[in-house]
């Protein structure tokens, strides 16, 4: 019985090349220990170049005027779309302060919160700032896309607050969790509806 004995193949192993820039920068000494090694047939490869900028040949069948353009909507829509761009609406106190509408709707909303007894005043502490904020200005307008009214919110800026300090407090109306729990469980007991 002959027995045959199973080889691999020999292959080639490339020889790695060290190479040397043509010129380097004047003042950076390059060393050939710090270049790649690359080998003989990566040498070989052509450089790529860069392809030219594309071009849009065919006419797009979903043309971006169709979506954007006001030339199908209707007059009443377009009317409505004209008053949303004349109400300015004031990023700033000071912009807001220039007119008599959004006074009057910061007058009002001050008016509320003082009623509900939002706040208490208190004195603060020695080296403590206080939780700044923010007045936030929108426009409501009616089903007809006529003018409701100018609506003015205070925000406080709850970013500011300090962890174990004032952490913990809530500027929102938020509901508590237990709050809505007990809630839940009255609406239960008494079959009350929702």
């Amino acid at each position: 019985m002959t027995s045959k004995v199973y080889s691999r193949k020999k292959v080639a192993v490339p020889r790695l090349i060290q190479v040397q820039e043509s010129e380097p920068a004047s003042g950076n000494e390059v060393t050939v220990s710090h270049l790649p090694l690359q080998t003989e047939s990566e040498l070989e490869l052509p450089i790529a170049i860069r392809k030219g900028m594309r071009e849009c040949t065919k006419r797009s069948l979903y043309p971006l005027s169709h979506v954007v353009s006001f030339k199908k909507l209707s007059w009443s829509y377009k009317s409505f779309l004209t008053s949303l761009n004349t109400i300015h609406i004031p990023t700033t106190l000071s912009e807001a302060l220039s007119n008599e509408n959004w006074k009057q709707a910061m007058n009002a909303k001050m008016k509320i919160l003082e009623k509900n007894n939002t706040w208490e005043l208190v004195d603060l502490l020695a080296g403590k700032r206080p939780v700044g904020c923010k007045w936030v200005y929108t426009v409501k307008y009616k089903a007809s896309g006529s003018l409701e009214r100018y609506k003015a919110r205070l925000m406080a800026k709850g970013y500011t607050q300090t962890y174990g300090v004032d952490y913990l407090e809530t500027f929102a109306p938020v509901a508590k969790i237990n709050t809505v729990r007990i809630l839940l469980s009255l609406v239960a007991n008494y079959n009350w509806d929702l």
